[in-house]
């Protein structure tokens, strides 16, 4: 009897080992055949895509030491930079090329004050003084904000539009436009850039007297269809450092 019943949980051992190596025999999975095993994976709706803030440019503090030679224009960039997230030491760069800080500069072809706005441009960024020293930084700064946020902080493209328009950067598939102004404004104004946020360059800075001073502050921003006069960094008389051109 006992024989009997170890001989037939022997045979019913068996016929389960056989059938579960039966069910658990090779199964071809995703690795061996392509679209063998299908994943279905829950449908995510899309976001609208949002305009991001974020820019290639760092955000200083301040001037790092530069000066226009007016505490309250210095303080304009610096409150305009930090409001719209545009480097003051750019929008420093660009305002020495339009006006050479000067706040009623008007150039031919209309452009006004220190970031040279043209009137429609102005009043697209809420200007409404264009000679107010304060609402030109400020709708400069909003400018250089729309452009740069339109040409993924891409910097170059954004000079390039704040000199012939943001319609002349797109209309030639987001590159420089083949115009020699817009193209040398790029070229002045990337130099500039680079020029001063080099701390070796503030180093080695020449050191100017108040009557040399005096005499570079009579001097007009270069057109840019002229060559330009050699740009430097000087130290002043205060201590302070100002891009001026010889």
């Amino acid at each position: 009897m006992t024989k009997t019943l170890a001989l037939v949980t022997f045979a019913v051992v068996l016929a389960v080992s056989a059938r579960g190596q039966g069910q658990s025999a090779y199964r071809i999975d995703n690795f061996d055949l392509p679209n063998a095993v299908q994943i279905h994976t829950p449908k995510v709706e899309s976001k609208p895509k949002r305009l991001l803030r974020l820019t290639s440019l760092p955000i200083n503090p301040s001037m790092g030491g530069f000066t226009t030679g007016s505490s309250d224009i210095d303080n304009f960039i610096v409150e305009s930079g930090k409001r719209n997230s545009v480097d003051p030491l750019l929008l420093y760069s660009i305002m020495h090329q339009e006006s050479s800080f000067k706040t009623r500069a008007m150039s031919y072809k209309g452009a006004r004050g220190l970031m040279q706005l043209m009137p429609p441009t102005a009043i697209r960024f809420g200007v409404t003084n264009i000679w107010d020293p304060k609402q030109n930084i400020e709708g400069g700064a909003r400018y250089m904000r729309f452009l740069l946020d339109l040409f993924e902080g891409d910097v170059n493209l954004a000079l390039a539009g704040y000199n012939a328009g943001e319609g002349a950067v797109l209309k030639y598939g987001n590159k420089v436009p083949p115009y020699s102004e817009t193209q040398e404004y790029v070229r002045r104004l990337g130099r500039r850039y680079s020029l001063i946020s080099d701390p070796e360059a503030a180093a080695n800075a020449s050191r100017l007297t108040k009557e040399e001073l005096a005499a570079l502050k009579q001097k007009e921003s270069v057109p840019l269809s002229v060559y330009e006069r050699s740009v430097f960094m000087a130290r002043l008389p205060d201590g302070r450092l100002q891009l001026v051109s010889q």
